[in-house]
């Protein structure tokens, strides 16, 4: 789904209409939710990418990747996994000064445009919108909040189902690292 898409069923679930007028209304505040809503869900399905970088002396810059790095979580270099040391925050140690390729939990790409689409996988994307909904009827009147639960509890019950690994081997394997 793209911003707009999220919007436009987030207003049309809310009773508001989706025309020109009514979309720049609330533009700033349902896409400010549902970036805050695609980061919530990013750290409950552990959303992770994997991107080249060129160590300089041996170090690598966390800063310089693309996405903001919550936790590395392999290195690849020379064809093989390596360790990787913390010099300093933001600052790792690689045992070679060859490229290499870090997969790294992160945040997806905020959403700006109308056209951008969330980064996360697509069968998550309508829980962003019950997120949307459910933190504009929070902001609403009192008759309004009380329609905010459902919604966030929906959304809450979907987001404990997600897992981290989506059954991948090396999530069921106990390595003995000693």
């Amino acid at each position: 789904m793209t911003l707009n898409d999220i919007l436009v069923s987030a207003l049309a679930q809310l009773d508001r209409g989706h025309d020109a007028q009514t979309m720049e209304v609330f533009r700033e505040r349902l896409t400010g939710f549902a970036n805050d809503g695609q980061d919530d869900l990013a750290r409950a399905m552990g959303f992770d990418r994997t991107d080249p970088v060129t160590p300089v002396n041996g170090l690598v810059e966390l800063d310089r990747l693309p996405r903001e790095c919550i936790k590395v979580e392999k290195v690849v270099q020379l064809g093989r996994e390596v360790r990787c040391t913390r010099e300093r925050t933001g600052l790792i140690g690689l045992p070679y000064n060859e490229p290499a390729e870090i997969t790294y939990r992160c945040l997806p790409k905020k959403l700006s445009s109308p056209t951008d689409v969330s980064e996360l996988p697509a069968g998550v994307h309508s829980l962003i919108v019950m997120y949307v909904i459910g933190r504009e009827r929070m902001a609403g009147d009192a008759s309004t909040q009380r329609g905010a639960n459902i919604y966030l509890s929906l959304y809450e019950e979907a987001k404990s189902k997600l897992r981290p690994h989506h059954g991948d081997k090396s999530s069921y394997e106990i390595i003995n690292r000693w």
